[in-house]
């Protein structure tokens, strides 16, 4: 069984590590409430979540590796009911933002989200959310921009890949193969329901789940070969600069979460020693989605007092 987890996990890893290419908004949106906002050559896909009652505060909120604003649905319903306004965006390459190619001018991720977050309310007037890579965009924003607090959900500090690779990993061939992997990979729906449970470690969850909110996405064209260009737009997560966030912070990690080793737990949680922080129990890499309530919880406890 350790074996099968192993395996899936380097697939789950594979996912997610990757994610890049260019596609325009769809004439008919994935959502109700999708919105896009227009950035250079960019299309980035968002959608708006009101809070009910008087609103406390705006969340914006970042995805992890392949998941999109679909990771965040069972946690939104909880903080808009606190009076939390929330903000979802598709991080470029992924969900339903534009992919990115070799012809086109790259922006960072974060310079992207500050400006769509400064398009609704100033900066300053933020509560940013990541979890895993979401997570490592939403430290370099923390430390960029002056936000109300930071809140880490199974933080992913990333790295800049090998420039030497990227000829290898950017050629036609190797893209047209990731296209081929995604675009048919993701159509057996019991290796997407078994990636979720190394996700999760919540069987249960894992086979119950609508895998459409994953599948949707990764199955546009081109979605294989724009992970390959993505790699090598990455920006590493500055946490050498992480005692510049001036603003409360959050840090969520789960007990069996096989997706981010104990290395990467560390670094991240060095860099905020004085962080709050909480773990859950018996849970996997995307928490987020099947222990909404626990984490729910916890942030607006953490909220309450901090904010």
């Amino acid at each position: 069984m350790k074996k099968t987890i192993s395996i899936l996990c380097i697939f789950a890893i594979i996912f997610s590590a990757c994610s890049v290419f260019a596609f325009a908004s769809d004439s008919e949106k994935p959502y109700e409430n999708s919105e896009y906002y227009e950035i250079g050559d960019y299309s980035i896909h968002y959608r708006v979540f009101p809070a009910e009652g008087e609103r406390k505060g705006r969340i914006m909120m970042l995805h992890g590796f392949l998941c999109s604003t679909y990771a965040w649905r069972n946690m939104v319903p909880i903080l808009n009911g606190a009076g939390y306004e929330c903000v979802l965006a598709d991080l470029p390459n992924f969900g339903f933002s534009t992919r990115e190619n070799g012809g086109m001018e790259i922006i960072d991720r974060e310079d992207i989200v500050i400006s769509l977050m400064e398009s609704i309310a100033p900066a300053n007037e933020w509560i940013i959310a990541g979890h895993s890579m979401g997570g490592g965009v939403a430290v370099n924003i923390a430390i960029e921009e002056d936000v109300e607090a930071l809140l880490l959900y199974c933080p992913a500090p990333q790295s800049e890949f090998p420039k030497q690779m990227e000829g290898i990993m950017t050629s036609k061939l190797m893209k047209s193969f990731m296209n081929l992997f995604f675009n048919y990979g993701t159509r057996i729906p019991i290796l997407v329901k078994m990636i979720i449970y190394a996700a999760t470690m919540d069987w249960q969850f894992a086979m119950d789940y609508d895998i459409t909110g994953v599948t949707d996405a990764t199955q546009h064209d081109g979605f294989g070969g724009g992970l390959c260009e993505m790699m090598f737009n990455v920006k590493a997560t500055a946490l050498d600069r992480a005692d510049e966030v001036d603003c409360p912070v959050f840090i969520c990690q789960a007990s069996k979460d096989i997706i981010i080793n104990q290395t990467m737990k560390d670094q991240m949680n060095g860099a905020f020693p004085d962080a709050t922080s909480y773990l859950v129990e018996g849970g996997g890499h995307q928490c987020i989605e099947n222990r909404a309530d626990e984490i729910c919880a916890e942030t607006l406890a953490f909220l309450g007092e901090n904010v």
